[in-house]
């Protein structure tokens, strides 16, 4: 459900920023080019994939070219395209701003990946730590405990094997 709702948001949030984009460049118009205007949309496509992902860059391309044609491409108001140059346009900003938010996205994601990998990094480098300073097994047996509770964020007991194999749990002194 979190979840579903934290996507539900990216989306929204895409959307918004390219119709927000749109109603902001509008009176630019008279300053700026068409061109000026398409980057404005690319870098909102760029700061969506960014902060929520593929799914919600891929819409607010849609949407920012969609915006692009309606408020700042004549006739204004319209879907209606009366030169072809524009349709050159439509395509090219679909097809960047679809591989910029991809390549965004993906960066976002080896990102991610790298922290989660930083982190386990740590935690093995503490745990090395903690174990050159233990000298008896009650120490190691204790460490080691209490580095898998916290690596997994639960309550953990270990069982030793005895001289039959069989495993059981620790000695209570």
């Amino acid at each position: 459900a979190a979840q579903a709702r934290k996507r539900a948001v990216g989306y929204l949030a895409a959307s918004g920023a390219s119709l927000a984009t749109a109603l902001l460049a509008t009176p630019l118009l008279a300053y700026l080019d068409l061109a000026n205007i398409a980057m404005l949309f690319l870098l909102v496509v760029v700061l969506v994939a960014v902060r929520y992902g593929r799914g919600p860059s891929v819409l607010a391309t849609c949407v920012s070219v969609a915006c692009f044609d309606f408020f700042f491409v004549p006739p204004r108001f319209t879907f209606a395209v009366s030169d072809f140059q524009y349709l050159v346009t439509f395509v090219v900003m679909l097809a960047v701003g679809l591989i910029t938010g991809h390549l965004t996205a993906g960066l976002r994601f080896q990102a991610r990946v790298a922290s989660h990998r930083e982190k386990r990094a740590r935690a093995l480098y503490e745990f090395a730590r903690e174990l050159s300073g233990a000298l008896q097994t009650e120490q190691i047996f204790d460490i080691t405990q209490g580095v898998i509770q916290r690596a997994f964020r639960a309550r953990a007991t270990l069982l030793m094997p005895d001289d039959a194999g069989r495993l059981l749990p620790p000695a209570v002194p």
